[in-house]
């Protein structure tokens, strides 16, 4: 952290409670870990959010070995004043590179689970560790003065750098999708690792002032917390099998267009059914219906891209999906509802699967004039969806 290199003499008084706040964040700390290892259908980002905590929890243990060595508890030499430090600076930097695999994940970007570009990311952590394990004999980072205190090198600010580098780079690229993303509900995701750094870097600021208070343990403990319920939010609101929305996440989120109608445009609801899902299911598994429902997501999602935040794609139940959709004209509507019907197909030849994936798809569009409930708005598409499968099946 910033203050782990601290100047001045040691004294005693605030050694008890610095520990002791150290030991309650490992605690609370703990109590995220354990609910984490409990968890039996853990997502990648639950993963990578375990082991920031982890490394966070011996982060708190390395500060609790500092406070002991520069309060004097132990005789305070000029080799654990080195080693004090080495181990606060390497496992911040750590627990901010773990900060970004983890902001990536819930971002759902594949390319970190690739080992190589993982390596590649995590050189500026080999950087910092490299400089800080060589101190000792090069000084360049922090040294030990003529009156036993450390001073920091001309390379200090690297140490710096590292950890604030790599949680403003994923703030900045969080931000970025917030505003170029589609999707109503990854939004909100965005919109909270971007603001994560706040507390950590707001608090690692004021213990840079006042080193002897345990800011950024609570800043750490705080935004872990809120990390953590964030994602358990999340894991709420989305369908766990295909990762789009769920149904409740869409009636909140038709509720509040159903009542704020945006000038110019009309809104639209699209009922999506696969057709003959059941004999998928019977022909070869429960399993492979599964696989299904995943490619016509992802193909639905494909079809939802567009540069105006219009659209939000849900999964109403069984086998039909619900796309809801802001657009000028219903022939725009219609256009959608075919270039769903399009991506269905070429998804399944691209994966080629043993039989057809086809969508029929219904489409309603709502009278702000004469308001009706969310049911009957989704009734309207229903009954539209099977007109278009009586035409199919003819």
């Amino acid at each position: 952290m910033i203050s782990a290199l601290h100047f001045g003499g040691n004294t005693l008084e605030y050694v008890s409670y610095y520990v002791m706040a150290q030991i309650a964040c490992i605690c609370l700390m703990g109590i995220i870990l354990f609910k984490i290892h409990r968890n039996v259908n853990k997502q990648l980002s639950q993963i990578y959010l375990g082991n920031l905590v982890f490394v966070l929890m011996l982060y708190f243990g390395a500060e609790i070995f500092w406070a002991i060595v520069d309060g004097g508890i132990v005789t305070s030499t000029k080799p654990l004043l080195y080693l004090s430090n080495i181990f606060t600076y390497v496992l911040l930097s750590i627990a901010a590179f773990q900060w970004y695999l983890l902001s990536e994940a819930i971002q759902k970007n594949k390319a970190i689970e690739n080992n190589t570009i993982k390596l590649l990311l995590s050189i500026p952590v080999w950087l910092s560790t490299i400089l800080c394990v060589t101190a000792y004999r090069t000084g360049l980072v922090y040294y030990v003065d003529e009156n036993g205190a450390l001073v920091g090198g001309k390379l200090y600010v690297i140490l710096i750098i590292v950890p604030f580098g790599y949680m403003i780079a994923a703030s900045v690229k969080a931000f970025a999708r917030a505003f170029n993303k589609d999707k109503y509900a990854e939004r909100n995701i965005y919109f909270m690792i971007g603001f994560f750094p706040i507390a950590p870097i707001v608090l690692g600021v004021a213990q840079a002032m006042y080193w002897r208070a345990p800011f950024l343990c609570y800043g750490a403990v705080a935004a872990a917390f809120y990390i953590y319920t964030s994602i358990q939010d999340t894991l709420i609101s989305l369908d766990p099998l295909t990762q789009v929305n769920n149904r409740n996440q869409m009636y909140k989120y038709l509720t509040q267009k159903m009542k704020s109608p945006d000038p110019g445009l009309s809104l639209f609801l699209l009922i999506i059914d696969v057709d003959k899902f059941k004999s998928i299911n019977d022909t070869y598994g429960h399993v492979e219906g599964d696989n299904a429902l995943v490619l016509i997501a992802d193909a639905i999602k494909g079809a939802c891209q567009g540069p105006r935040n219009r659209f939000f794609v849900s999964r109403y139940g069984g086998d039909e999906f619900v796309v809801i959709a802001e657009m000028g004209y219903r022939a725009e509507a219609t256009w959608l509802a075919e270039q769903i019907r399009s991506n269905v197909r070429k998804i399944g030849l691209e994966h080629n699967l043993p039989y057809a994936l086809a969508v029929s798809v219904g489409i309603a569009q709502y009278d702000y004039s004469e308001p009706v409930p969310i049911q009957s708005f989704v009734a309207r598409a229903d009954s539209d969806l099977y007109k278009q499968k009586k035409l199919n099946a003819g």
